[in-house]
């Protein structure tokens, strides 16, 4: 049996203790003197002890159980051979591990009877070279007949979609009464790339300006445009038009002087304007170029028919970035709506304009000639006024 007596009795029974609660085990006191050697060897009877031996049935004041419910958790062992000892190991065991982590782990594969298997002279990396395969730091193969699965998920589809475009070709071919459309024709023979901008702190009726300056021009004269201009988006859109270029550049092989498959041209403005039919003449420095008119009505010289230039340029709306409160008078309150454009660049090659200007002088000669006063049958005409 325990008894809890606060502080201020002990203290008004005896005055040299402390005061701080107490519990003990006794129902009664006698005297003030025998208190406090009764508090120095307080115990309690009955209770097993957790630190004197099983035997011993006591237990001193304020003590906790030395393991909580917690503490009896066993940590969890790892097997010999497990992949937590390889790593705590020595260095030698680290270097096996690695090692056999980088093997390659073969077995049976379902493409065994589509994949040509490396010869063992190639397996060993001694015939890398022309005929070599080559390997990754890890060991992978970079074969093409190796990579097929990840380059080509979908094979079957692919030669479906071959065999289908072989035979339209030929049936094509072979029709004489068959010819390659229009627009086919223009995307087998000239290239184009466009690159759309993220939205821009800025509105559309002050981006919009920027489009309509760089458009139609050549790609050093509109980062040339931006480059001195003093609006604050100029910048924004010049690293745009650099973004554009290095796309073309690197995706579409535009700009290098090829043609579209590839191949180095001898005279590549000579060749391109006889395929139009167009005359080239000498400038002044002795290059030989086309001079030809936009469709805006200007005149141009072109050297180089591989020569990058902005053929459009739009703008687009986007979301609103922010709402922003207006106070005013009377205590009323405007909200203001924070914008955010985006503009989009489409470059393509001085080839296009020739062609474009090779077409409009081609239309203007089969037109017929103007008269003031056409002959044509006059319609409508009535023996009386319509008002």
């Amino acid at each position: 049996m325990s008894l809890s007596i606060p502080s201020r009795r002990l203290i008004g029974a005896v005055p040299v203790l402390t005061a701080t609660p107490t519990t003990i085990a006794t129902t009664t006191i006698t005297s003030p003197t025998a208190l406090l050697p009764a508090l120095q060897s307080l115990t309690l009877t009955g209770t097993p002890s957790y630190f004197s031996s099983p035997s011993s049935q006591h237990r001193s004041l304020h003590t906790t159980p030395p393991n909580h419910w917690f503490w009896n958790r066993k940590k969890k062992t790892t097997s010999p051979g497990s992949l937590e000892d390889q790593l705590s190991g020595t260095k030698q065991t680290r270097q096996a591990l690695i090692e056999q982590m980088n093997n390659k782990v073969e077995g049976p594969a379902i493409f065994d009877d589509e994949v040509q298997k490396p010869s063992a002279q190639q397996a060993d990396g001694k015939g890398a070279g022309k005929g070599g395969i080559k390997k990754t730091k890890s060991g992978a193969s970079l074969a093409h007949e190796h990579l097929a699965r990840a380059i080509d998920p979908d094979p079957r589809s692919r030669a479906r979609w071959e065999r289908k475009m072989i035979i339209q070709k030929i049936r094509n071919g072979t029709n004489p009464y068959s010819h390659e459309p229009r627009t086919a024709l223009i995307k087998r023979t000239e290239r184009e790339n466009l690159t759309q901008s993220t939205f821009l702190p800025t509105s559309t009726k002050k981006l919009v300006h920027l489009a309509r300056q760089i458009q139609g021009k050549t790609l050093d004269e509109a980062l040339a445009q931006m480059r001195f201009s003093k609006k604050k988006m100029a910048a924004e859109v010049a690293f745009q038009l650099e973004l554009a270029r290095d796309r073309a550049i690197a995706t579409r092989g535009m700009g290098l002087g090829l043609d579209a498959h590839g191949n180095k041209m001898d005279n590549p403005i000579r060749t391109v304007a006889e395929a139009y039919g167009l005359q080239t003449i000498r400038d002044v420095d002795g290059k030989e170029i086309v001079h030809i008119q936009t469709k805006d009505g200007r005149w141009i010289k072109i050297d180089d028919p591989t020569r990058l230039y902005v053929a459009e340029a739009w703008v687009t709306r986007g979301p609103w970035r922010d709402k922003v409160p207006e106070y005013r008078a009377r205590g009323r309150l405007n909200v203001i709506h924070r914008p955010s454009a985006g503009i989009a660049i489409r470059l393509k090659e001085e080839k296009t304009r020739i062609r474009e200007a090779a077409e409009c002088e081609a239309k203007r000669l089969r037109q017929d000639p103007w008269v003031h006063l056409p002959d044509r049958p006059i319609n409508g005409q009535q023996q009386w006024y319509s008002w």
